[in-house]
């Protein structure tokens, strides 16, 4: 895997992120977020000189050059250029829409959005679609990615489907040109028998993580896989393989936990997102009510196993939250998602970067009392920057860093919806079922409310800055 370059290029796009941050506006410079580059903005540079606290160049340390680059900023701060992108689930089109609403551009692909389409940097488009020809069928089917240059032209169209795997629902495009994606892996009943699933009675649809690196218009090589199958735990088959204790290992997946909304599509994985500063990978599960996060620095063979990786666990869960009692370290009483949605990494450069947000449908048991909520995480760390693995407990936080919704304010339906956050320090929010998109504040309060065409699963909202697009 070309680690190098994918580093190198994360970092170029890191320090162009942080020297937008230094102000939400396109100003590199406001530090105040006040719109204007002025006295009061010199006045910390000048403050922060010889250290790298206001580190704009991206050299770890203030000097001349970011006084020439606050100097050159000076006086009022353009309008941002933004794009939201919009992808119908209910046609083939994605579509750009400025800050007026209006559609400033367009791309046509091949068949029906399966998911979010991603802009790259450079304006490049990643989108995911339906492909006719896949042998499975259902929620969220793709199967295809389409790549799009930053004229609009076609330039990859990826079949990703055999006779036995998938691709379906979300992608991420990664800072080096490969793309993850969430891929079904049918295991036969004969093979769930042996891994210690009982009453198998017809093949079942596992998950698998694929990173594909494009090699040509139609081609591309996997370049690092994990699957969850080679994760399970069980405890009723003590001659069949992954015998032991599930509770004592949240790390693992239980081969017999059976969410009875999904007995075919098993584990249903509807959203991957990258965070390049850890190296990792985090997933939500429709089916399991939970996120997981998984280390993305292994090798292939030590994604399959129980150790390597820089946190040691090779393809072991890191991390899961949501339902504990997939894990069986809780009851129903300490739940907080009942189905969920859009689980993502806050990038460097916006506010709470490091954490991880997800949509909580709140699809609850009967009709009264459904009610969605967008939470917003930060996973407890030891001093290494590992996760914190409580000894018997679910993992934490008992409680959220933010969330916006409650019992009667919205609720989403129980399929797609999600969020994301922007560099303006707001979070767009997308209920799918309605086709509403609307827009919140730091303190939760609704500040801009969109009627969209069509299904739409998620709205991503990218900012022009020095030439490149930034965004979730």
């Amino acid at each position: 895997m070309p680690v190098t370059s994918r580093v190198a290029l994360s970092t170029l796009v890191l320090a162009i992120t942080a020297s937008a941050s230094a102000g939400t506006s396109t100003c590199v410079g406001d530090f105040d977020n006040n719109g204007i580059v002025d006295g009061v903005d010199l006045g910390r540079i000048l403050s922060a000189w010889g250290t790298p606290e206001l580190d704009l160049s991206g050299d770890g340390n203030v000097d001349g050059i970011e006084l020439g680059m606050v100097l050159a900023g000076w006086g009022s701060c353009p309008v941002p250029v933004e794009w939201s992108i919009v992808t119908q689930l209910t046609s083939t089109s994605t579509i750009a829409l400025d800050a007026t609403g209006a559609t400033v551009k367009t791309w046509t692909g091949g068949g029906q959005g399966a998911s979010v389409a991603y802009l790259r940097p450079d304006g490049s488009l990643v989108r995911p679609c339906v492909y006719p020809g896949g042998s499975l069928s259902s929620a969220g089917r793709g199967g295809r990615i389409q790549i799009f240059s930053p004229s609009g032209t076609l330039q990859n169209d990826l079949v990703v489907a055999t006779s036995t795997s998938q691709q379906h629902h979300d992608i991420r495009p990664m800072p080096n040109g490969n793309i993850l994606c969430v891929v079904w892996d049918v295991r036969s009943v004969a093979e769930q028998t042996a891994a210690g699933r009982i009453n198998a009675t017809a093949s079942v649809w596992s998950e698998q993580i694929l990173e594909l690196k494009p090699t040509g218009t139609s081609t591309y090589d996997i370049v690092w896989q994990w699957k969850a199958w080679d994760h399970l735990a069980q405890d009723v088959a003590p001659g069949s393989a992954n015998y032991t204790v599930v509770a004592s290992h949240p790390e693992l997946i239980d081969a017999n936990y059976s969410p009875a909304a999904s007995p075919v599509d098993w584990i249903h994985m509807n959203s991957i997102d990258y965070n390049a500063e850890r190296d990792e990978i985090v997933v939500s599960s429709r089916s399991w009510s939970e996120l997981w996060v998984i280390d993305h620095s292994t090798t292939t063979a030590q994604a399959a196993s129980h150790s390597g990786g820089a946190r040691g666990r090779g393809g072991d869960l890191l991390y899961r939250w949501g339902n504990p009692l997939a894990s069986r370290r809780g009851t129903t009483a300490d739940r907080n998602f009942y189905v969920c949605h859009s689980a993502t990494w806050i990038p460097a450069g916006m506010p709470g970067a490091g954490n991880i947000m997800v949509f909580n449908n709140g699809d609850r048991t009967g009709n009264t009392n459904d009610w969605s909520q967008v939470v917003e995480l930060a996973p407890p760390r030891d001093a290494s920057g590992g996760y914190v693995v409580p000894a018997t407990a679910a993992f934490g936080p008992t409680t959220p860093t933010w969330t916006v919704g409650s019992a009667g304010a919205f609720f989403g339906g129980p399929t797609q919806c999600g969020a994301f956050r922007t560099r303006s320090n707001t979070t767009l929010i997308t209920l799918t079922s309605s086709g509403t998109l609307f827009e919140v504040d730091s303190a939760g309060n609704t500040i801009a409310t969109r009627t969209l065409t069509g299904s739409i699963a998620r709205v991503p909202r990218y900012r022009l800055v020095n030439g490149l697009w930034i965004g979730p």
